[in-house]
C-alpha cells in the first residue's frame, strides 16, 4: 500500500497539522506502510529531496513564495498547485492513495488528479470554531478564488473530522455522512508519566505552543497574577514554551502586571517532555482549537490540565474527571481552576491519571496509524 500525503507547509515550519503529519508518516512505514510526504519549497536553503527519520519528503517549486515577498507571495501560492499537480501527473503510478493534511488551496489539485486518474483521495480537516478550515477556504484569504475551490475539495472520498464540531461543519457544507470520518490525532506514548503530584518549593504551571493572539494568552497571564496573589507562598512559575507573534506583547504585559519574574519565556525546545515532567499542571486557554497536541502530549504525561471549553478540547476532557474546563476569556474562572488545582493533591494525581488512561485507550498514535490503515484498505 502507497500513500502520498500533500502537506502544503512542512519542515523547516512547526505546526501542529505538520507535526501530526510527520509522526503519522513515521509510524505507519513502521507499520509497513510506504508513506512519503510532498510539500512546498517555501524556504530558502531548504532541500529539495530529502530523508527526515524514515520519511520520504519532495518539496515542489513556489518561486516568489520562497522569498516571502508580500503580494508575491500569492503567486507562488498559485504556482505551487500548478507544481503540485505536475508532480502528482508524473507521479501517479507511484502512489494508491492521496493523502492531504489541512484544508487549504493545495487539496484542490490533489481531488482533482484523483477524480482524472483514478487515485482515492482523503482530507483531513485540522481547525474548528473561529479557526474554522472552511470557514477560511469561504473567506478567500489565502489566494483568490479559493472559495470556488470548496465545492471540489469536499468532493474527496473520505473528509476526515479531528473533533466532533468538524463533524457538524461538514454536514452543514453539505458533505454526506457516510464520507465524513471521525479520527482524532494521536500522540506517542512513551515512559514519561507523572507519579509524585505532591508540590516541592514551588507550583509551575506550563503553556505549549505558538504564541498567537488565538492562544488566549493575554488571559493566562493576568489569571496567573491573580493566582500567585491568592496563594503566594506556593512559589508560582509560569512556563511558556513556544514563539510567535504575540511574543513582544505577551513579555510587554508580564512587565505591566509585574510579574516578569515568574513568567518565563522559554522560545521554541526540542524536548517537550523535559519541561512537562517538571511542571505540576498543563493550561490551555485557547480561543480555537481543532485537537492541541499539546494538550495531548501533556495529558500522556499525566499532567492536570485546565484547558478552555471550546471544541476539540471538549472531546478530550471531562470536566472534573480527565481535566477542568473553563470559560473562554474568563480570568476570574481559569484563575480559580488554577488555585483549585493547586490546593488539592487528590484532585490533581486524580484528573492527571485517568487523563493518562484516555490517552492509552484512545488517543496512542499507533492506534490512530491503524485506523488509518483500516480506512485506506476500505478505499482500495
Amino acid at each position: 500500500m502507497r500513500v502520498l500525503m500533500v502537506v502544503r507547509l512542512f519542515s523547516p515550519w512547526i505546526g501542529g497539522a505538520e507535526r501530526q503529519a510527520q509522526k503519522l508518516a513515521t509510524k505507519l512505514i513502521e507499520l509497513g506502510v510506504e508513506a512519503s510526504v510532498v510539500t512546498g519549497w517555501w524556504f530558502w536553503g531548504t532541500a529539495r529531496r530529502e530523508v527526515i527519520g524514515t520519511v520520504p519528503i519532495f518539496r515542489n517549486f513556489t518561486c516568489w513564495g520562497m522569498f516571502g515577498v508580500k503580494g508575491l507571495r500569492k503567486f507562488g501560492g498559485y504556482l505551487y498547485m500548478l507544481s503540485l499537480f505536475w508532480y502528482l501527473f508524473r507521479q501517479r503510478h507511484q502512489y494508491d492513495i492521496i493523502h492531504v493534511h489541512l484544508l487549504s488551496y493545495a487539496a484542490f489539485p490533489a481531488v482533482l488528479t484523483g477524480r482524472w486518474f483514478g487515485k482515492k483521495t482523503i482530507i483531513k480537516i485540522a481547525n474548528s470554531g473561529l479557526q474554522s478550515d472552511i470557514r477560511r477556504m469561504q473567506q478567500n484569504d489565502m489566494v483568490p478564488g479559493q472559495r470556488q475551490m470548496l465545492p471540489v475539495i469536499l468532493g474527496a472520498d473520505r473528509i476526515i473530522a479531528i473533533n466532533h464540531e468538524i463533524m457538524s461543519e461538514l454536514r452543514q457544507a453539505g458533505v454526506p455522512p457516510e464520507r465524513i470520518v471521525f479520527t482524532p490525532n494521536g500522540v506517542e506514548l512513551n515512559g514519561h508519566c507523572k507519579t509524585d503530584y505532591s508540590l516541592e518549593d514551588k507550583m509551575i504551571a506550563v503553556f505549549v505552543g505558538r504564541l498567537h493572539p488565538n492562544k488566549g494568552l493575554d488571559m493566562l497571564l493576568p489569571a496567573f497574577k491573580h493566582a500567585l496573589e491568592k496563594r503566594p507562598e506556593l512559589h508560582w512559575q509560569l512556563w511558556l514554551l513556544g514563539d510567535g507573534p504575540f511574543r513582544a506583547e505577551l513579555e510587554t504585559l508580564a512587565k505591566v502586571l509585574g510579574i516578569s519574574e515568574q513568567v518565563i519565556f522559554y522560545g521554541q525546545v526540542t524536548d517537550v517532555s523535559i519541561y512537562l515532567d517538571q511542571a505540576d499542571i498543563f493550561v490551555l486557554p485557547s480561543r480555537a482549537e481543532g485537537l492541541s497536541n499539546a494538550l495531548l502530549e501533556a495529558m500522556m504525561h499525566g499532567l492536570p490540565c485546565i484547558a478552555s471549553d471550546i471544541a476539540g478540547n471538549r472531546d478530550l476532557i471531562k470536566c472534573n474527571q480527565t481535566g477542568l474546563l473553563v470559560k473562554v476569556d474568563d480570568q476570574l474562572d481559569l484563575a480559580e481552576a488554577m488555585l483549585r488545582l493547586a490546593d488539592d493533591q487528590t484532585l490533581r494525581q486524580t484528573i492527571g491519571q485517568a487523563a493518562r488512561q484516555i490517552i492509552e485507550d484512545n488517543y496512542s498514535l499507533d492506534i490512530i496509524a491503524r485506523k488509518y490503515i483500516d480506512l485506506y484498505h476500505t478505499l482500495l
